[in-house]
């Protein structure tokens, strides 16, 4: 596999970083997840408005325009039309005449930047299936700046170790009473209403301290009749259907809390009318676009393929 580090392209295992590095000591640095289809990287305005913005709340000096570029570099090197891009920023390493075990960062210091390609599934895959986990509910134990995707994420370890040791692959947090997100996705719920319908509600984003997923806002785009608004924990339980939605996720089903089916106990016809909506957004927005690399006569990669993500 073939990494960005810094400027330079270079095999991963030549990339080295500093130990003490304040990402590496601290956790002091913010990421980013990216989805390319066919060659190309999708919705990299809104990735790196996000990252500007978590960058600005962190107080470090960095401009990620420049890993759209590097992403569609990691593509073609690594010879990935459907890859994950991750995205990477830390503070940075302290120079030899400044404190290195001090929290409080000290002088101006040169940021870490690393990006990587990871491969995953085509869009041809979620034209056939719709992805399914099993879910587990708790507390959300995490802090409570949930909107800047800092690499700061032993919450959400932790998260998934519940869920794990549940017998699922993704937990459902709850703040207060109502529902917040998941381990890495947000939360799309379906409602039977008084009236014998179903109304589709996402907790907003002034609700509980979750990330503004760019999955989340393309989704909200394309059906505007999804309710924004607080979720109550009581709702959760009574959902006919539970979607989580997020870079790797795309639209996955959850078809079991804490072991209990959700309906049918299979995805339901919400989670695949949205699916079906993001793939063709998917595929209209590259088919606007210049792949990275030609699409013929690409060998079928020796990466493994990733298939669980890390964030929104």
């Amino acid at each position: 596999m073939t990494v960005y580090l810094n400027g330079s392209f270079l095999p991963a295992a030549e990339a080295k970083v500093g130990v003490f590095d304040r990402g590496f000591l601290l956790g002091d640095g913010v990421y980013e997840g990216v989805r390319a289809f066919s060659g190309v990287p999708m919705w990299t305005d809104r990735h790196v408005a996000r990252m500007k913005d978590g960058l600005y709340q962190a107080g470090i000096k960095a401009d990620p325009s420049d890993l759209v570029e590097v992403s569609r570099k990691l593509l073609r090197l690594n010879g990935l039309p459907d890859a994950f891009l991750y995205w990477q920023i830390t503070r940075g390493e302290p120079s030899s005449s400044q404190p290195v075990r001090s929290r409080i960062p000290a002088g101006d210091m040169k940021p870490t930047v690393f990006a990587y390609a990871s491969r995953t599934r085509p869009v041809a895959y979620y034209r056939q299936t719709v992805p399914t986990v099993k879910a587990s509910v708790m507390q959300d134990i995490r802090w409570l700046r949930g909107r800047l995707k800092s690499t700061s994420l032993l919450g959400n370890v932790l998260s998934a170790l519940h869920a794990n040791e549940h017998d699922a692959s993704e937990a459902i947090m709850l703040r207060d009473g109502f529902v917040a997100e998941a381990c890495a996705c947000n939360v799309i719920l379906a409602l039977p209403t008084a009236s014998g319908s179903t109304e589709l509600v996402t907790p907003s984003l002034e609700s509980a301290p979750i990330l503004a997923g760019i999955t989340r806002e393309r989704i909200c785009e394309l059906d505007p009749s999804i309710a924004q608004r607080p979720v109550r924990e009581e709702e959760l339980q009574h959902a006919t259907e539970v979607i989580l939605t997020g870079t790797n996720a795309t639209v996955t089903a959850v078809t079991h809390l804490d072991d209990k089916p959700i309906g049918t106990g299979q995805a339901g016809p919400h989670a695949r009318r949205l699916l079906t909506l993001y793939m063709d957004a998917i595929d209209q927005a590259a088919s606007q676009s210049e792949p990275a690399l030609p699409l013929n006569g690409i060998a079928e990669p020796k990466q493994p393929l990733m298939t669980r993500g890390v964030g929104c």
